[in-house]
Parts: structure tokens; sequence; C-alpha cells
């Protein structure tokens, strides 16, 4: 049976530090954690285990992409994805797609919600390449045309379109939801009522026409990617108690405003973490949990620290109400065996006095040791032999 001794591990949802004598897993589930004194603070050099990362927003469609954006203005930037992707089979972009999830192994991560390209075959590529890395890969269809002119959209009045309709049933065949940020009240209850027959996932984006109307009549699982959100959007998102996803390096990569996330902190809203687009940010969560710390800290001034415990449960122990069963986010005794071992032994790690705060913004890929889906490795360290 597989054992970690004289660890440190971060346990239960408050992702609570304590030294360990004994971590054990067995049949996909965790099975024993002989919890000591808890571990705020290291002064000598130990293993970290905590739990498994979710990386709440990617599109790997784009993987073959990677820096195509870095000298153009955002609606340049959309113009020559579009015409760059269409222009590579999947055959070729395949390699790209398996090369991108292999590294979210290598950094921790063991599940993403990917908002895929139209179409069918996307998903499809992305699912088989999910399957040789290992990492659980939640797919998010999107419409290939959107449903509705600017104008109709301004109406709010018409109902889905039957080639919108037919091309949104065909998807949630091949996909584990959808995302939409242009569909009028009509089509918003049409579409919610079609998903939730099959049991699909709903995200929104923002900012959408009537977003407060969107979110009730869509009821999204996921507001995502929040790109922008003023008071009037906060407002909504606290009274419909609706998680949002943030991808902060994604928007700086644009040249955006960064999304408010000290604010939304404080209104508190529930916010998961994601990497956003390939081509404009390499999927490594660990450099977008120290980004949105420190554009936390920024935001909320001098004289209002943020907690670094907040940043990271956005790519843990927050996914919990959004996807329930089996995907926790956190490590109990009986729970599933989803964890990444840090190497909290290397010199800029082995003396820290705040443990969250250095896993936060200090651990680099270089520091994971292994990271385990359903107890079994997606990715071990060649000096790691647990």
């Amino acid at each position: 049976m597989p054992i970690l001794r004289d660890c440190v591990v971060l346990h239960g949802p408050d992702l609570v530090p304590h030294f360990c004598a004994r971590f054990m897993w067995n049949r996909g589930v965790i099975t024993a954690i002989d919890l000591g004194p808890p571990a705020p603070a290291l002064d000598r050099g130990t293993l970290v285990v905590i739990p498994g990362l979710t990386n709440a927003c990617t599109q790997l469609g784009d993987s073959p992409l990677a820096d195509g954006a870095a000298d153009l203005p955002p609606g340049a930037a959309a113009e020559q994805r579009a015409r760059a992707l269409a222009e590579i089979p999947p055959p070729a972009q395949f390699p790209h797609v398996a090369g991108h999830l292999a590294y979210l192994a290598r950094t921790g991560v063991v599940r993403h919600i990917d908002f895929c390209e139209p179409g069918a075959e996307p998903a499809r590529l992305l699912s088989a390449a999910a399957r040789e890395a290992g990492v659980e890969s939640i797919l998010l269809g999107r419409l290939g045309v959107p449903a509705f002119t600017t104008g109709e959209l301004a109406a709010n009045v018409l109902a889905l379109p039957e080639p919108a309709r037919a091309e949104l049933e065909a998807m949630l065949t091949e996909v584990d939801g959808f995302s939409t940020d242009g569909l009028t009240a009509p089509a918003c209850e049409e579409a919610r009522a079609l998903a939730t027959e099959r049991q699909k996932l709903r995200a929104l984006a923002c900012p959408a026409p009537h977003f407060a109307r969107a979110l009730a009549l869509f009821d999204p699982h996921l507001v995502a990617p929040l790109a922008a959100a003023g008071p009037d959007e906060t407002a909504a998102l606290v009274r419909a108690k609706k998680t949002a996803v943030l991808t902060p390096r994604a928007a700086a990569a644009l040249g955006l405003p960064p999304p408010p996330l000290a604010a939304l902190l404080r209104a508190g809203v529930p916010l998961l973490l994601g990497t956003g687009s390939a081509m404009l940010s390499s999927p490594n969560l660990f450099a977008e949990l120290d980004f949105a710390w420190r554009l936390a800290r920024q935001q909320s001034g001098p004289d209002t620290p943020v907690d670094p415990l907040a940043i990271l449960r956005m790519a843990t122990c927050n996914i919990h109400p959004v996807l329930r069963g089996h995907h926790h986010g956190w490590l109990e005794n009986g729970l599933p065996a989803d964890f990444t071992v840090l190497n909290f032994t290397s010199p800029h790690l082995r003396a820290t006095r705040r443990l969250i705060a250095a896993i936060v913004s200090r651990v680099t890929p270089d520091d994971v040791l292994g990271t385990y889906r359903a107890g079994e490795p997606i990715w071990l360290a060649p000096q790691f032999n647990p």
C-alpha cells in the first residue's frame, strides 16, 4: 500500500496544514491521515501534500498558437486565432493539445474545465488527449455561429432559432456542458431546460446582455470567464450565489483591465481560477495563483492584506459546490486520493513563516514531485519514489 511519512498535509475543507506521520491511499481512496500538530510555518525541509488542483478555465484548442497574440490588440488577436486554427487539421493539433495536458499534470492539476472550440471534433480530440495524460477534462461546448444579431439581442424576445437548437442538441452528446454569452431571455430558458434534461453544466460569460436577468433565467453553474464586473454585476452574482471564474493573466496578456479580484472577495462571490487561452498563457496554475494573489493584494491596498488561503481555495475546495460528487478539492480520510506532492526541501521553500503564502506565491513547476488522480500517478518527478 503506498505511503508517505513525516510530511505536511493540507487537511479538510479549510486546508489547515498539519504535520502528518503517515499519509496512505489505496484503490483510489485516502485510507489514513495521521495528523500531528498544525504546521502554519516551517523551519525545516519536508514534503507538503496539497489537494490536486483544478484549472477552472482552459482553452486548449488553441495550443498550436502559443504566443500568437503577443503583439496584437484583442480584436486582431481573435481574428488571427480563428484564421490560424482553421488552417490546422485536427491530427496536427493533437500533439500540441496532448503536450499542454501533460503539462497540466506536471504542474499539479488533476482536472480542468475546458471551453472547447465549436463542433464535435475538438471535443473528441481533447477527450482522447486527456485519456492519454490522465487529467480529468470537463468539456464545455460553444455555438459555432451566434444565435442572434445585436439588434435581436437588444429586443430580447426571440426564441432559440432551430439551427442553433439543433447545434446545441448535437453538441450536448459530445460534451459535459456548454457556455454562452449571447442569448435572449426565451433562449436562455430553452437552453437551461435542455441542459437540465441532459444533466449538463451551464456557463455564462460576463458581461452578457441583461446580465442579472440572464443569471436568473439561465441559472448557470459558472460565470466564466469573468473578464469584468462592476458593482451591478457583482451585486447580481452575490444575490444569485453564483461561482465566477477568473483568468487574470490572460486579461493582462491582452492589455485589458484586470478582473476586480479584491472587490469580488470582499463581496463574498465564490471564485475559481483558470489560465484561459493557451494562445495567451501557459497552463501553469502556480503562475496564475501567484499573479492572482499579487493582483488582489495590489487592489486591496497596503493596509488591507489579502489572505493567501482565499486564493488557494480558488484552485482547490471552491470547486466542490460547482461539480459536487467526488470533486471535493480537499483531503480527508475516505475521500478520493486526488493530491499533489510538493518538495519543500528546496532552498527557497524549506523555511517559511506562512506556509499557505509560500504555496501560493513561491512554488514553481520544478517543485512538484508527484500529481495523483484517484490514487494513480499522472506525473512523477524522476527523483521521487514514494
